[in-house]
């Protein structure tokens, strides 16, 4: 109750001086069978006097669908501004050039909050404009568990922003500090110093526009505390993103590069890899960000450490009533590497600025395109798209060069002595090393994943505000570890890359093995379906039904614990509401499909409240950057209620 007063002296306060505000607020619940359950409410208040204004957000979670309890004030923020000044006081996001020094965001969604708590100046006047920002930032990653995170690193810093605007041309300056006690995967923490300098700038004109930015950064690390010592060099890195826009009437060109070179690494970094790029540098991505569910589950998880890449985009429109576009990027490490052993590593630098094809490089295509429009006097809009992504997941192993064996020759030596009657035999062994003739050795292994997909929805207005649609997705993916080479394995104590046949070198082996199964069962593979029904009525509600199916899985087989009505009415199944159906052991028909129902409805137009019941797959989702895998949600009910007032 001692948490709540706080908000009833702010909300006494705005009545007493009829200072203008604003409310929202958003309550959301739910419970299925795997006993996943949340409650979360959120309350946010706007207040606005003359020059000041401010904003509080309380919370009350227990538990939240990702994070972690809270029943207290999350985040505040008091802003005030006069003539060329503005101070802020609070959770601040701020957002420089194209966020390689700094883009602050908060995404609820997938529990990513960069925010700084702290100070912010701003000084504007004319084409100049100057900024101050300074304060805590405490981030939360995840580890393996999807719902809590687990990894905390704490930023204390400070930037400076300098922009400067003189006709179509802009140019900014960024710099920034941070002291981060980063949180490793075992052991003590990490203490680093991080210092970036950057510099952005843009040109517009009628027809293009064109935009470029550079960070340069450095970290050291504090591993004495006890002596006055300097601290120890740990890493140096840059990034780069340039991006060029073309207009030509209603057609539109986009084209983007980025290097971002703050680390190199040939699989995945983890919690002890640090010192490279922190969280306040959220860059751009180079992916499409897709609305369609089967296209978000096979996204690129991007690495903004170490990756570069190039995508073209291409927009337009066709007769006032067809939409197309058509998108293409490629993206690598920046480095290709090869396995010196099983465990060892070496690169070597990509020879230009583009990405790279080579497996060990980790590369990854996509390409996307889309045709929309209305017709039928504009009551019909349809949708169709057309997505293809390969992927090169990991690298197990990558090797090509020569080598030798060595060829040991044992020759023994007798000498006989005739002592007085008596024969002497003494024998010398002497080894002789020689070497083979050099042959050609590969050891490569990759795994590779495709994909697939095609989305498609119909929308149609009828008269009386009725508004039918249907969407369907369909997708095909393939994953396999794949083999390629005359050696599997490397022997250690011969320092060498054992052959498959010890004779035959010249005797190569590609082999692919797929990755997706079913009951322990391979599958060559993966077929992924979802169908989508929305009937509603503007402004007032909306209902939807979702079936979705797959018919493989590249992990564990999920099996659906519970048979609920909804299931049982969709696939027409008359023996489960004749009860002869036992709920908590369900058909074979049902497993690996996920049906769920969700009916909103618009109390006023500032109040809206939905329920879902059903199951949902889950499944990877990404937003700016960041992905989380979310779990599946089986048998259960949601519930969300919002309002602004």
């Amino acid at each position: 109750m001692k948490k709540l007063l706080p908000i009833v002296f702010i909300l006494s306060s705005l009545f007493a001086n009829d200072i203008d505000f604003n409310a929202a607020l958003s309550a959301n619940y739910g419970d299925n069978y795997d006993f996943y359950s949340y409650s979360e409410n959120r309350l946010d208040l706007n207040f606005f006097y003359n020059d000041l204004q401010g904003w509080i957000q309380y919370e009350y979670s227990n538990p939240p669908d990702v994070g972690f309890p809270i029943n207290d004030i999350r985040k505040f923020r008091i802003e005030y501004a006069l003539n060329d000044l503005t101070i802020k006081f609070g959770d601040i996001y701020e957002f420089w050039g194209r966020g390689l020094a700094l883009n602050q965001i908060d995404d609820q969604i997938t529990n990513f909050d960069n925010g700084t708590r702290g100070l912010f100046l701003s000084y504007s006047n004319g084409p100049l404009s100057l900024s101050h920002l300074n304060g805590n930032s405490s981030i939360w990653l995840f580890g393996t568990d999807l719902r809590t995170p687990f990894y905390n690193n704490s930023h204390n810093m400070s930037g400076n922003q300098f922009q400067y605007d003189w006709n179509s041309f802009s140019l900014g300056l960024t710099q920034l500090q941070s002291n981060e006690t980063h949180q490793k995967l075992f052991g003590d923490k990490a203490f680093i110093n991080h210092k970036l300098n950057g510099i952005y700038g843009s040109w517009m004109a009628t027809n293009a526009d064109f935009f470029f930015e550079y960070v340069d950064k450095v970290s050291t690390e504090k591993t004495d505390f006890f002596n006055e010592v300097a601290h120890d060099s740990l890493k140096e890195g840059h990034g780069v993103y340039g991006n060029l826009n073309l207009y030509l009437g209603n057609w539109g060109f986009s084209t983007e590069y980025k290097r971002y070179a703050f680390d190199k690494g040939h699989s995945d970094f983890t919690a002890d890899d640090y010192g490279n790029r922190i969280e306040l540098q959220m860059m751009p991505t180079l992916g499409k960000e897709q609305n369609s569910t089967l296209l978000g589950r096979v996204a690129h998880n991007y690495n903004l450490n170490d990756e570069r890449g190039v995508q073209f985009e291409v927009n337009g429109s066709l007769l006032d009533k067809l939409t197309l576009t058509a998108q293409y990027s490629h993206l690598s490490r920046n480095n290709d590497w090869q396995s010196v052993t099983l465990a060892d590593w070496e690169d070597s630098a990509i020879s230009n600025y583009l990405p790279s094809s080579n497996p060990s490089s980790l590369p990854y295509w996509e390409n996307y395109q889309e045709i929309s429009g209305y017709g039928l006097g504009d009551k019909l809009y349809f949708k169709l798209g057309r997505g293809n992504n390969k992927e090169i997941i990991k690298a197990m192993r990558y090797f090509s060069g020569t080598q030798v064996n060595t060829i040991l020759t044992e020759i023994w030596t007798k000498d006989t002595t005739d002592f007085y009657g008596y024969l002497i035999v003494d024998s010398t062994l002497t080894i002789d090393t020689s070497f083979s003739d050099p042959y050609n050795v590969e050891a490569k292994m990759w795994q590779e994943a495709k994909s697939f997909t095609i989305p498609m929805e119909i929308n149609y207005s009828f008269n009386n505000n009725y508004t039918f649609g249907i969407g369907f997705q369909y997708q095909e993916r393939t994953k396999n570890n794949i083999t390629k080479g005359n050696s599997r394995t490397y022997s250690y104590s011969d320092s060498a890359w054992t052959l498959i046949k010890v004779n035959d070198p010249d005797s190569m082996v590609y082999s692919r093995d797929t990755q997706f199964l079913i009951n322990e069962k391979k599958l060559k593979t993966q077929y992924n379906r979802m169908i989508y029904v929305t009937l509603s009525k503007a402004p007032t509600w909306s209902f939807t039904i979702t079936h979705d199916w797959t018919n493989g899985f590249d992990g564990p087989t999920t099996v659906d614990p519970y048979y609920n009505p909804l299931e049982a009415l969709i696939f027409g199944d008359l023996k489960y509401f004749t009860g002869e159906r036992n709920r908590i052991e369900p058909p074979n028909f049902i497993q690996k499909r996920w049906v769920s129902a969700e009916l909103a409805y618009n109390i006023t137009s500032s109040q809206r409240v939905s329920i879902m019941y059903g199951s949902i797959q889950g499944g990877l989702f990404c937003s700016n950057g960041i992905c989380r895998l979310i779990a599946p949600f089986n048998d259960g009910i949601k519930f969300s209620y919002s309002a602004i007032f």
